[in-house]
């Protein structure tokens, strides 16, 4: 027979795994795939910068771009130029984020850490 200390853990289980199939779900409704690849010359007026990593619905390793004017720049990331920013840390290009995992964890800046 169930005791209520059981109801209460098998309910527990049940909201982890819905958490986490939620929150696989919401990162792939979110952010679209970027499959057209450019190398473009080096990009002016940078508003921000994302990394699209491999994922299951977008087999591409890809930095998403956008500028001030908002248009959208799918940019590989080989291009010197790229590379050059990121290493110097003149831009900072985080990996996606799902929504439902920024509600739940507090992303830390490095000021934050003093």
């Amino acid at each position: 027979m169930w005791t209520t200390l059981s109801v209460r853990i098998s309910l527990l289980t049940l909201a982890v795994v819905m958490f986490f199939s939620a929150s696989d779900v919401d990162s792939q409704m979110h952010f679209r795939c970027c499959d057209k690849l450019k190398s473009p010359r080096p990009i002016d007026k940078i508003k921000q910068c994302h990394e699209q990593k491999n994922r299951t619905d977008c087999n591409y390793h890809a930095f998403v771009i956008e500028t001030e004017d908002g248009k959208i720049h799918c940019v590989k990331p080989t291009p010197p130029w790229l590379k050059n920013l990121i290493n110097a840390k003149e831009l900072e290009c985080p990996p996606e984020v799902s929504r439902t995992l920024r509600r739940f964890f507090l992303v830390l800046d490095e000021d934050d850490l003093e």
